[in-house]
């Protein structure tokens, strides 16, 4: 079964999607930058992350940083980066850095799992 990490602060997000997804997908769950980098592994076929890992702070771009760790470190692992901001600069960072693609929430869970399926068999 295909592994994919899906790293967003907000709990409910994250189970929400991972409810969505754990029927065809083996997920990975991680609520902050430390636990995305430790969860991250050559085992791990796409990931599916949040711009930003703090909603106290509205200058967080963690999940940018992961992004640019992940294309540093693991650099054949498609990310998908999210954000439920309307915020071109960090569309624009994302896509740069190595985005193969940037979704705006809340997400189409149909348009989701097809997204990622014609990532994942990309891949393959």
């Amino acid at each position: 079964m295909k592994k994919i990490l899906i790293v967003d602060d907000v709990p409910e997000y994250v189970s929400s999607l991972s409810r969505a997804l754990s029927g065809e997908y083996e997920v990975v769950k991680a609520l902050n930058l430390e636990e995305a980098k430790r969860d991250m592994d050559k085992t791990i076929n796409l990931a599916l992350v949040d711009v930003r890992l703090s909603e106290e702070d509205i200058s967080n771009r963690d999940g940018i940083i992961f992004l640019g760790w992940t294309k540093d470190n693991y650099p054949n692992v498609p990310l998908v980066m999210m954000s439920a901001y309307r915020d071109f600069d960090s569309a624009v960072d994302a896509i740069n850095l190595g985005a193969v693609h940037y979704l705006r929430k809340p997400i189409n869970l149909r348009e989701l799992k097809e997204l990622i399926s014609s990532l994942i068999s990309e891949k393959s």
